[in-house]
């Protein structure tokens, strides 16, 4: 049974289910706004409000856990920017502030790997692992929202006889999707949203 947290704000969703799953994996990582701000603050894309995956990964293994990125590009992109007001010369800015954390993450020995093709396969592999999942998909249809969005959910269980994952959506609630509904939902985030496949894998 996953222990949920909701992010505070809708800018650090992804830092708030990367605690969720650090906490639910080592449960004397305290589970509270202070944490989920402590890795906002240190994951940050400047001078965006998203958290960096690679930042991410390495604050996991300064906590003693282990952390693997999967990728479909290491380098930065935010094709729609304009709709959420920033400027090209802002997005410039961002993508060196996501080159530095990926650096780092790499100094810290993240295994990172790029993989533009990687599907459902993979993740379902490593839940037999024990492992949890920060995947990045299209939550359009998970929210129940009328526009495409890319946002980061939790996964932490495969059902193989339904053929249905266990996922948490730290800005909403768990929910049990098919693997149909979230297959679209990975594959849709390149279709609709233009942006790169990318999980954050996490295990003791």
């Amino acid at each position: 049974m996953l222990t949920a947290y909701f992010a505070s704000t809708q800018y650090s969703t992804l830092a708030a289910g990367t605690l969720c799953a650090m906490h639910n994996l080592k449960s004397e990582i305290p589970l509270n706004q202070t944490e989920e701000f402590k890795l906002w603050q240190k994951s940050v894309i400047l001078p965006t409000r998203a958290s960096s995956i690679f930042a991410l990964a390495k604050l996991a293994k300064e906590k003693g856990l282990n952390a693997k990125v999967i990728v479909g590009s290491k380098d930065y992109s935010f094709p729609d920017y304009r709709f959420f007001r920033y400027s090209k010369s802002d997005i410039d800015t961002a993508k060196l502030t996501a080159k530095l954390h990926r650096i780092k993450a790499e100094k810290a020995g993240i295994e990172i790997e790029e993989n533009p093709n990687f599907t459902l396969e993979e993740v379902k592999e490593e839940l037999t692992k024990n492992k949890l999942i920060l995947l990045r998909i299209n939550v359009k249809n998970i929210r129940e929202i009328k526009r495409n969005s890319s946002n980061y959910v939790l996964i932490y269980d495969y059902n193989k006889d339904k053929q249905t994952f266990h996922i948490f959506d730290p800005a909403l609630s768990a929910k049990t999707i098919s693997e149909q509904d979230l297959n679209e939902a990975l594959n849709s985030l390149e279709e609709k949203k233009h942006r790169d496949k990318r999980m954050l894998i996490l295990g003791k």
